[in-house]
């Protein structure tokens, strides 16, 4: 079910979010296929309450760290934009999320004319890009809230951020991305997530 990685991506940004960069998980950690096949069936289960005669009744569903990552991995690589890849998902106290993957900074470096003063004009390849935020979801809506990261192994200005997050979630509806300034509705009659460390809990 290959729509629910974008599912994914639109419900926790940057669980996220697909949306930014990661370093993989190590040998010794790597995602399960039987965690990634519990993922999907909750995800289809998400799915089909919001097609239900029973949406109007509340569902939570909860789902650990380790299988929304391995889901990432086993589902949701195809979708991914071009250029974003091994994504992998921290859920920290406090409805804090870390988001790690490996980005393409030339595609986005190209993407138009920098001035001297621009941070994009100096950086190059493919490299590791780290986010950590506070996602507040609720009333069928959300909020990224930026607090540090790292590109490679400099500080991610706040303003670079907005920038790769634009440039990768762009789409023929969306052409300018997202905007990490403006909630985005949640999909699927998602009201709120509450996320704690290691896990999180989808109410729709």
């Amino acid at each position: 079910m290959h729509t629910a990685g974008g599912f994914v991506a639109a419900t926790l940004l940057a669980f996220a979010s697909g949306l930014i960069p990661s370093t993989g998980p190590t040998a010794d950690q790597a995602p399960s296929r039987q965690d990634a096949d519990v993922m999907s069936q909750k995800i289809m289960a998400m799915f089909a309450h919001s097609l239900s005669a029973a949406a109007d009744a509340t569902l939570h569903t909860s789902f650990s760290e380790a299988e929304l990552n391995a889901y990432l991995v086993h589902y949701a690589t195809e979708d991914l934009p071009v250029g974003v890849a091994q994504t992998q998902v921290s859920l920290l106290d406090d409805s804090r999320v870390r988001t790690r993957a490996l980005v393409d900074l030339d595609a986005v470096r190209k993407s138009e004319p920098r001035g001297l003063l621009d941070p994009l004009r100096y950086v190059t390849g493919i490299v590791p890009v780290e986010a950590v935020g506070v996602l507040t979801a609720r009333d069928g809506r959300a909020t990224f809230t930026y607090e540090s990261g790292t590109v490679g192994r400099l500080p991610l200005p706040r303003s670079v951020l907005h920038e790769l997050v634009a440039f990768y979630t762009r789409t023929p509806d969306t052409p300018t991305g997202v905007n990490l300034d403006e909630p985005f509705a949640l999909p699927a009659g998602i009201r709120q997530v509450l996320i704690r460390r290691g896990a999180a809990t989808v109410v729709q």
